[in-house]
């Protein structure tokens, strides 16, 4: 979030029927099991912590949980 708190996990990286990466599948923490929901990629800051690298988002974690949620199909 943009204060630097984990809102959630990044799941998978899509792209736009051009191939150009546009959105991440993102599940979100602390909103119910599973909760998922697209992310785009506009305004994603990459931030490193150490050995880690993480991205940061302008949206709070209402603004994510406020996302369409994604169903993901039974595995």
């Amino acid at each position: 979030g943009p204060d630097g708190k984990d809102l959630g996990d990044v799941e998978q990286v899509l792209r736009d029927p051009d191939n150009k990466v546009d959105r991440l599948l993102v599940e979100l923490d602390g909103i119910g099991p599973d909760h998922y929901v697209h992310v785009p990629i506009t305004g994603l800051k990459t931030v490193v912590n150490g050995d880690d690298t993480d991205l940061a988002t302008p949206m709070t974690k209402a603004d994510l949980a406020a996302l369409p949620e994604v169903k993901l199909p039974a595995p």
